[in-house]
């Protein structure tokens, strides 16, 4: 009777698939094999209400309560995100969920209420968006305003800006983060900025404007116009008309701020363990899909696990986090503050029981094709699902990949992943979206695909219900290996005085002691299954028992892996030293390029095409700003000289720095090649190089003492 039981079940979920559209990352005409849970799956599809999803997040983004100024802005620790927080403990309770509450956190405080910028003698009257910086007095800054082109260096060569208003246009995708251009104005003694995009993001159209995290000091009032206003600008300074009024009202506290994340439960059978689902509710303009429709699609995956009456095993963890855009001043890293405050100082007991994050960002958006970003140790456990289980269902017109992206550091499950928490996070970068949209006033209602957030909501439960269900955690310590290996560049090594052969038999060791582990999972996991199937109960007790006490050596061992491997910089997170091997190629290309006397080429592989590339395409500010300015990018970056509370999620995982700032400096803006002093030059690069062996040579014996510890863990 069972065995005809699942059977049944099997055929529900394989008629469900094919009505919705098929699994993601298979054949929806081949039967899957039965699971325990594909009833409880099937019973959460059928509950899930698509219209409450819509509904709360129509409300996140356009209800002008949860608003600070009438741009829609809800930012880190400001008054409508408080309002905010108490509306969504409100939702909380309303759904079901249980020992909701709100959790306060310290972070910078921002809030952005208004702006005006107008042109004396001319009908330009514009409210510019804010960037995280002091604002003005009331009566503003009257000053003249100048056309400082892209605000590069060069840019303000003949030009006396001291006490001015600078326009400049920016590109924050291909030449330079805000706080760069922030900073040469700074240098240059602008009392404020007000910038422009045209390419990188806010491509949409020639009225979009856009804005990011600041990523630096309190340094001048800053904010962004559009193009079109930026030219209506440029035409009344060649008009003549160039007095500028700048007000900027803002309100930033450094360090004097509160943010609330918001936290609600489904309560298991066991308190032992959890899973965690989550969003950020901070925004800028609607932020109708970043982050309002993630934290509706939170909710809703709550509601229709509550709905379909089902009893997880473990507690599933609803939290809305506050301050995710931007929460600290005088950092690179001043994103994902609330989350990390979350984990590091209000709850770190959840390190160690926390099965899995599921984040989410921006999941409603347009595409035909989903995919997760993901810790590399889910890989495996995210393809069987798509793949074997027949758990994750489409709706029309949309695909499910099995293959992940490796998650990075561009949301909030970085914060988690430092403490051993392993995450996924639907996959939305890479889409045109990103490039026209995001951090904009179009982030709106128009961009609303049910199809994808049904898609996305679908696998956000499956996922949970299968992690809740299997008593042993897949967690798969061999793609760490895999990462390693990839990551080592054996020639680069060898050259460092690494030996190799030793550090691959203790990578095979490590690999050998996850196959194990891997073994012991998979071993528990076919039990269960088989007990289920039975209706064993006592025997369904005793591996789920057996299971948490796997769960916390793999856990454990993950944890670990983060602490020996993990690095980061402002745009990844990966596992070994690559961004040191590719110091080493950039090096040594640089100084092939110089012993030439080759500084640029059609080929762009001369010195000048290749250094801005070192530490991590950092040095090219070298090229387009001040050596000031390039010396300060890259201090912020360096663990030497950044205290460990300004560099939070970064804290302890920065590679090495190298410094060659006045050589690069120099060759880009020489005058002719015969002003370079070539054997100088060389050598500068030459005795970086050797740094960077040394450096190399250091971590390798770190990751081989790492694999030892962790593959003794795994046993």
């Amino acid at each position: 009777m069972k065995k005809n039981r699942l059977c049944i079940i099997a055929a529900l979920v394989l008629a469900l698939v094919m009505c919705l559209g098929g699994c993601g990352g298979g054949d929806s005409e081949s039967e899957a094999p039965a699971f325990s849970m594909a009833d409880d799956v099937q019973k959460y599809v059928e509950a899930v209400d698509m219209e409450y999803a819509y509904d709360l997040t129509e409300t996140l983004a356009y209800d002008e309560e949860y608003w600070d100024n009438e741009l829609g802005w809800r930012t880190a620790g400001s008054d409508a995100e408080h309002r905010c927080a108490d509306f969504l403990v409100s939702e909380m309770e309303k759904i079901g969920l249980t020992e909701v509450e709100k959790v306060g956190v310290t972070v910078d405080k921002f809030q952005f209420n208004d702006s005006s910028l107008t042109i004396a003698n001319t009908k330009i009257d514009l409210m510019p968006a804010s960037y995280q910086c002091s604002g003005t007095d009331a009566d503003g800054i009257t000053a003249e305003i100048v056309n400082c082109g892209q605000g590069l260096e060069a840019n303000y060569e003949g030009k006396d800006v001291t006490g001015k208003i600078v326009l400049v246009r920016v590109d924050q995708s291909n030449i330079a983060w805000i706080d760069s251009y922030i900073r040469m104005a700074h240098e240059k003694g602008a009392a404020a900025v007000v910038s422009y995009s045209t390419s990188g993001y806010g491509e949409l159209n020639k009225d979009t404007i856009n804005v990011q995290d600041v990523c630096c000091d309190d340094l001048l009032p800053t904010v962004a116009i559009s193009a079109n206003q930026a030219s209506k600008i440029k035409k009344a300074i060649k008009n003549g008309n160039n007095q500028a009024t700048l007000m900027v009202d803002t309100v930033l506290e450094e360090r004097g701020g509160t943010s609330y994340n918001v936290v609600g439960k489904i309560k298991g059978k066991s308190s032992d363990q959890q899973i965690m689902i989550a969003g950020h509710y901070d925004k800028y303009w609607y932020g109708f899909q970043d982050d309002s429709a993630a934290i509706a699609l939170d909710f809703a995956v709550a509601k229709a696990m509550i709905d379909s009456g089902y009893t997880p095993e473990n507690d599933i963890v609803v939290v809305a986090h506050g301050s995710e855009e931007w929460g600290v001043s005088n950092s690179q890293f001043d994103w994902t503050t609330g989350a990390w405050e979350m984990i590091s100082e209000a709850h770190p007991e959840w390190a160690g029981k926390t099965l899995a994050m599921l984040n989410c960002e921006l999941p409603a958006i347009e595409s035909e094709t989903l995919q997760a970003a993901a810790v590399p140790e889910f890989r495996a456990l995210i393809a069987k699902l798509v793949n074997d289980t027949g758990l994750v269902t489409t709706a029309e017109g949309v695909t499910f990949e099995a293959e992940t992206t490796d998650a990075t550091n561009m949301e909030d499950g970085v914060s988690y992943r430092w403490h051993g928490v392993p995450y996924f996070v639907n996959g939305f970068e890479g889409t045109s979206f990103m490039s026209e949209r995001y951090h904009t006033a179009d982030d709106d209602r128009d961009t609303w695909s049910e199809a994808v957030m049904q898609t996305n909501i679908n696998f956000y439960g499956a996922f949970a219900i299968y992690v809740d269900k299997t008593p042993a955690l897949e967690l798969d310590m061999t793609s760490t290996c895999d990462d390693l290996e990839a990551n080592l560049a054996p020639k680069i090594a060898k050259k460092a005085g690494v030996d190799v052969d030793a550090y691959n038999a203790e990578l095979d060791k490590m690999r050998e002691a996850a196959e194990g582990l891997n073994a012991q999972i998979a071993g528990v996991n076919e039990a269960y299954e088989e007990a289920v199937a039975n209706d064993d109960s006592e025997e369904i007790t005793r591996l789920r028992e057996q299971g948490k006490l796997l769960n916390q050596k793999s856990l454990a061992a993950f944890k670990e892996v983060q602490n020996q491997y993990l690095k980061a910089d402002d745009v990844g997170v990966y596992i070994g030293h690559p961004t040191l091997n590719d110091n080493v190629r950039t090096l040594r290309g640089t100084i092939s390029a110089l012993e030439e006397k080759a500084l640029w080429t059609d080929d762009e592989d001369g010195a000048c095409d290749l250094i801005g590339n070192l530490n991590a395409y950092h040095d090219w500010a070298y090229y387009f700003f001040s050596k000031k300015v390039g010396d300060d990018i890259n201090a912020q970056y360096d663990a030497n000289k950044v205290s460990s509370d300004l560099t939070y999620w970064a804290t302890g995982k920065l590679v090495p720095v190298t410094y060659v700032g006045d050589t690069t400096y120099m060759l880009y803006h020489t005058e002719s090649e015969d002003d370079v002093d070539f054997e100088a030059a060389i050598a500068a690069y030459q005795s970086a190089l050797e740094e960077v062996y040394a450096d190399i040579n250091a971590y390798c014996q770190q990751e081989v003492a790492g694999m030892q510890t962790i593959a003794e863990m795994m046993k």
